[in-house]
């Protein structure tokens, strides 16, 4: 697994994925664009995707590139689904629950939240993150860093590298505080290990990661729908780390009782070497 082929596939991976987003949002953080010009350059994150599917391409050919779309439709079990679409509802509900318990500003649970899924942010929501990165993440990085590490080392490289990348994109947001940049790169450590068991449990599905990635991002906008919080001072960004502390209480939750043996696996761990035989097939057609 160290051919030249393997290693030019992760240089076209992280020179498209990484390099054409970084200068786009780069721009955009320190120009003064303005639409459509912002737009296009916010949307230039979506090669992320684009560059997962160039990558496997140069690493396998159309063997390795039909493995990667056969994954991007493959689904799984109903409780995988149901894992994938709700369980980042239930984490952010569930921070709202502690937060009104705690600060006694507890409001009455609206079910009619529910249609935030299908709002036209919600909706748009799909076109960034869920379509625009999955088939770089779990599509491409995650199988090809489980050709050489175990699913725990391999979660935390991605998780690391998902981190980093966002980056340039919130540069005046989130990582403008310790304390922003705290919140989010755990959250996005634990989403990396939830996603990483869902990866295994659905035999690599991209599709259940797609949707997994958008629950993610919408989740939190349907729960204040639902169970909105009382404002006062203050409000959001206490909030937020209840939020996070969620997030983490699900992660290891998931863990205890879907992944530990998942996470912790050799990387010899069947599941692993039946997703990376796309690769290993065509690095030795390569060699």
């Amino acid at each position: 697994m160290s051919s030249i082929w393997t290693r030019r596939s992760l240089k076209v991976f992280f020179l498209v994925s990484f390099g054409l987003p970084w200068i786009g949002w780069t721009i955009n953080a320190f120009g003064h664009t303005e639409p459509p010009l912002r737009t296009i350059l916010f949307y230039l994150g979506d090669f992320m995707a684009v560059g997962g599917l160039v990558a496997t391409w140069v690493a396998g050919g159309g063997v390795a590139l039909r493995g990667l779309l056969r994954r991007l439709v493959r689904g799984g079990g109903a409780v995988w689904w149901l894992y994938a679409l709700l369980l980042p509802l239930a984490w952010s509900l569930g921070a709202r629950v502690v937060y009104g318990l705690a600060h006694g500003t507890m409001t009455a649970l609206d079910v009619s939240g529910l249609a935030a899924f299908v709002s036209t942010p919600a909706l748009l929501a799909w076109t960034t993150g869920p379509i625009g990165e999955e088939a770089g993440w779990r599509g491409y990085l995650l199988p090809r860093l489980l050709t050489r590490h175990s699913p725990l080392v391999a979660t935390l490289v991605l998780g690391l590298l998902w981190d980093v990348w966002h980056v340039p994109l919130y540069v005046h947001s989130v990582f403008s505080s310790g304390t922003g940049a705290f919140h989010f790169t755990v959250g996005v450590l634990c989403y990396t290990a939830m996603m990483t068991v869902l990866f295994f449990r659905t035999r690599g599905s991209v599709l259940l990661a797609m949707i997994f990635h958008w629950s993610v991002n919408v989740a939190p906008g349907v729960a204040d729908r639902m169970l909105p919080v009382a404002p006062h001072a203050g409000a959001g960004g206490v909030l937020s780390g209840y939020q996070t502390g969620a997030s983490v209480v699900a992660a290891l939750a998931v863990m205890a009782l879907a992944g530990w043996r998942t996470l912790g696996a050799r990387a010899d761990f069947e599941p692993a070497r039946d997703l990376a035989d796309e690769f290993i097939a065509a690095d030795r057609l390569a060699t």
